[in-house]
């Protein structure tokens, strides 16, 4: 693995664990965690849901606001989770929740279960019945994690990625049918 793969997986870890939405599936069941980081316990949401899979049923969607993150006992059904759910990295038909950065190409690599971030990700899963408890007595999982694609390095030596840069103002669209003069 690479070590920008490594930050990134980091990145998404700890976007995750500190969310204070966060929404776990395994297989047809969806569970949302709201309000996570209050500091009242009676402001906290659970809500179950039952959906149609979007992953394989032995790989866990962890996916908050900005980030998604794939977790599956193999390689294999890591993978067709993430060409499930595509490269724009949102899992949900309403857009909202998933990747919210650049152009991004899936990373899928074995990890240990013993990383503290992840393993704050599979007891959470864990404790709402998501998981069973001996994905964390595991030797390796499968993670997969979208990782921004640099198009080039601009001349300080920075990447770009393919988004607009926020200074630019967008252009207005133009009418293909413009009136005409009679």
């Amino acid at each position: 693995m690479r070590e920008v793969d490594f930050r990134y997986l980091q990145n998404a870890l700890q976007s995750l664990n500190s969310s204070t939405d966060l929404v776990l599936v395994r297989g047809c069941v969806r569970v949302t965690l709201s309000r996570q980081c209050s500091p009242y316990v009676s402001r906290r949401g659970v809500a179950y849901d039952q959906i149609i899979p979007i992953a394989p049923g032995d790989v866990l969607v962890c996916s908050n606001y900005r980030n998604i993150l794939l977790v599956g006992l193999e390689a294999e059904a890591t993978e067709r989770a993430t060409e499930a759910i595509g490269r724009d990295g949102h899992p949900f038909e309403d857009g909202q929740l998933g990747w919210d950065g650049p152009w991004a190409d899936w990373v899928c690599e074995p990890v240990p279960p013993t990383l503290n971030l992840l393993q704050g990700l599979l007891r959470c899963a864990s404790e709402y019945g998501l998981v069973e408890p001996d994905w964390l007595g595991r030797a390796l999982l499968y993670a997969a994690w979208l990782v921004p694609v640099v198009i080039e390095w601009d001349q300080d030596g920075r990447p770009v990625f393919s988004w607009p840069d926020p200074g630019e103002p967008e252009s207005e669209p133009v009418d293909q049918n413009p009136p005409v003069e009679v």
